[in-house]
């Protein structure tokens, strides 16, 4: 009878040791999970604090790592055989070490015991660095632009981030048009926008032509950005991107015609009265990227900017209108949410594929102008669960 107890026993303690599997694959789904959301969390942070006009804060995540530990002790059912009372028994059983629980309450036994324990540890640094701000302030230049509009990103909404004001000359007068929905020259600016896309407003590299800027620098001597700009680029209208039937001969510069501008960031064409206008395309920095998105959540519907370019609105499940979306309050079905000041802070599921593809951006242009020299000792922090 002992014997069999002692075979069921073990048995049952092998099966349930191979029962438990921590299988690595798992955590490593929901680590690329939680990163992913950390990161997402921090740039839509920065816009909101943005929008309050506070300071920004960048951190960097490094490296996760996860461990787990799990223990287990069994024993057999305690029987007591003989006639010996429970007394006699208790002070038999405490000078002996038995293999189950203890019949009689006695110490020196192996008992029925479990324990687990698990830890995350990860790394986050912050990014106050003299070269990374300096990347971070560093106008968004036309080779950046390529950059995204070869990812597949539209170039309407690029054109809305990228651009700070428009400076427009026509028969002999110059106006400044700025990128900003609470200006009342606003619609004016949009209209200037539409004719860029009609036009097929792109970017290209200027042929035999190096960067006449130098590349920021560490005291190392160390390039601060990862972009190449080793050769000059200039804003141009690509004939690929014209949709409409326009004529196109005063047009310039054309894209691949090796036409040279004086300024990278100019362009020209015919105006509706067929006069010549010049445009000059004047960009913002990833950090002023920061401050127009807050300024459009400051402002609620009055900063909503609609699109109109098929390739901005897409079509299908991944049809949206607006440029950002940002809702406020108690909100189902969030792909992204926060709680800042007390206050909700929500990127819809649905109708909102824009600006997951701005939150994307954003991430991409913090990385282009950080090097690992940006880098500094990190702290780990360790979380216990």
């Amino acid at each position: 009878m002992l014997l069999r107890c002692f075979l069921l026993t073990s048995l049952s303690l092998l099966l349930g040791a191979c029962a438990y599997n921590d299988h690595f694959d798992n955590r490593v789904s929901r680590y690329d999970i939680a990163a992913e959301q950390a990161r997402d969390a921090m740039v839509l942070t920065n816009i909101v604090r943005a929008s309050h006009a506070e300071p920004m804060s960048f951190l960097q995540l490094g490296k996760i790592s996860g461990s787990n530990t799990s223990t287990a002790t069994a024993g057999l059912p305690s029987v007591l055989f003989g006639p010996l009372s429970a007394v006699t028994a208790t002070a038999a059983l405490q000078k002996e070490v038995i293999f189950g629980a203890s019949a009689g309450g006695g110490s020196g036994y192996v008992g029925n015991s479990a324990s687990t324990s698990g830890s995350v540890n990860f790394e986050a640094s912050t990014a106050e660095t003299k070269d990374f701000y300096r990347g971070l302030l560093t106008e968004v230049d036309p080779r950046t632009l390529q950059f995204f509009i070869q990812q597949g990103v539209s170039r309407e909404l690029l054109f809305y981030l990228f651009t700070d004001r428009l400076v427009e000359t026509r028969n002999g007068k110059t106006r400044e048009l700025r990128n900003d929905p609470l200006s009342p020259d606003f619609q004016e600016f949009q209209h200037s926008v539409q004719l860029a896309m009609d036009f097929g407003l792109s970017s290209e590299p200027i042929a035999g032509h190096t960067n006449s800027k130098e590349k920021p620098k560490t005291a190392d001597g160390k390039d601060t950005s990862s972009i190449d700009l080793s050769q000059d680029w200039q804003i141009c209208f690509n004939k690929i991107y014209i949709q409409k039937p326009l004529d196109t001969t005063h047009l310039d510069p054309v894209c691949g015609t090796k036409h040279i501008s004086a300024d990278n960031h100019s362009v020209s064409f015919r105006g509706e009265h067929g006069e010549q206008v010049k445009l000059s395309v004047l960009p913002r920095s990833p950090f002023a990227i920061f401050q127009f998105l807050g300024r459009i959540l400051a402002a609620g519907e009055r900063g909503r900017i609609e699109l109109h370019s098929d390739e901005a609105i897409d079509h299908g499940p991944m049809r949206d209108d607006y440029l950002f979306t940002v809702e406020t309050g108690p909100v189902l079905g969030c792909f992204l949410s926060i709680n800042y000041e007390n206050q909700n802070y929500c990127v819809p599921m649905e109708g909102a594929a824009n600006t997951k593809r701005i939150l994307s951006l954003l991430t991409q242009l913090i990385a282009l102008n950080t090097s690992i020299e940006d880098v500094p000792l990190t702290p780990t922090v360790r979380l216990l669960q």
